[in-house]
Order: C-alpha cells, then sequence, then structure tokens
C-alpha cells in the first residue's frame, strides 16, 4: 500500500486517532450527543482522508484541485475576509470592554480590564501581521 498524498494522510491519521480516543472516552465516561456527534465526524472526515490518500486517483485529483488558481484565489480571499471579520470583533469587545470599565460596579471592572487589555493585545499583534505581511509582500513583488 503507497501512500500518494502525505499531507492528507497525516491528517486523515490525527482525526482518525482523535476520533479513536473519543470513542474510548466516550465508553469510559458515558456517552453525550455533542461528544457523538463531534467523534463521528472526527472518524468519517479521519477515514475519508486516509481512504483519498492512499488511491491515486484521488491523490491526483486533490492536487490538482489544491494547484487550481481559482481555488487559490478564494482560498487567499477568504482568509482575508476572516481577518478583516475577527478585527472588527475585536474592535467591538475592545468597545465593550471600555463602557464596562467605566460603567460596571467595583468587582466586574477587573474582568472587564483582563478583557480591555486581552482584546487591546489581540488586536494590535493582528494590526502588526498585516502590517509586516504587507510590507513583505510590497518589497517582494
Amino acid at each position: 500500500m503507497k501512500i500518494y498524498n502525505k499531507r492528507n494522510f497525516r491528517y486523515g491519521l490525527g482525526m482518525t486517532v482523535l476520533g479513536v480516543l473519543m470513542l474510548l472516552v466516550s465508553i469510559w465516561k458515558g456517552f453525550e450527543v455533542k461528544g457523538t456527534v463531534v467523534m463521528t465526524l472526527c472518524l468519517f472526515l479521519g477515514i475519508g482522508a486516509l481512504l483519498r490518500s492512499l488511491s491515486r486517483e484521488m491523490s491526483r485529483e486533490d492536487k490538482i484541485a489544491q494547484l487550481d488558481e481559482r481555488n487559490r484565489l478564494v482560498e487567499l480571499r477568504a482568509k482575508s475576509r476572516a481577518l478583516g471579520i475577527v478585527e472588527l470583533v475585536c474592535i467591538g469587545g475592545f468597545w465593550v470592554s471600555i463602557v464596562g470599565v467605566l460603567c460596571a460596579p467595583s468587582p466586574a471592572q477587573e474582568a472587564f480590564g483582563g478583557m480591555l487589555v486581552a482584546f487591546g493585545l489581540m488586536f494590535t499583534i493582528m494590526l502588526l501581521t498585516e502590517l509586516f505581511t504587507l510590507l513583505y509582500y510590497n518589497k517582494k513583488l
């Protein structure tokens, strides 16, 4: 048996192992609806990825789809949009935390202060990452 797509094989193996571990924990502790759904998804996705990585034709289709320019453009646009949405969520959380610090009673101010620092730090990291990648690709292209 030959592995044609090692990346999919590692992904499939990891998902299958995760699903089996969740199955063992569910047998030991008892089944819950949410855990059973996640376990089933992990097992199906993992076994499917394993089978695709061991098939020559399916691995060839996966590699062609991965190198397709349209798929790459869609992936880049989706990641860019996701970063924009997360930036907006961080700004919203930042402003809610500011209002919470100013209006909340004393014990809750500490929690809002922690949230304020966390949202501010996340937003700063995202802005710096975006700035550095923009500078990098402007020099590279």
